[in-house]
């Protein structure tokens, strides 16, 4: 399945366990290896342990993390 980078944008990003993280903004990629390495999510939701959201309420979550992807983006933090 392919997925394109305008298909992520705005799309809703919860744990597993049902809790609403926010919307994604942007994706960060290694330019070496092509890689996606990290979701820029607009936090509008209690911030999971372990991460923080930075100076614009953005919270950054690693790409591995992501289950799956339908009509919301499912991640496990």
């Amino acid at each position: 399945m392919e997925i394109r980078l305008s298909d992520l944008r705005d799309k809703q990003v919860t744990t597993v366990s049902g809790e609403r993280l926010g919307y994604i903004t942007n994706v960060i990629l290694d330019s070496t290896s092509g890689k996606l390495k990290t979701l820029v999510i607009s936090s509008d939701g209690d911030v999971p342990d372990g991460y923080k959201v930075d100076s614009e309420n953005m919270l950054n979550i690693p790409f591995e993390t992501v289950r799956s992807v339908k009509d919301m983006v499912m991640v496990k933090i």
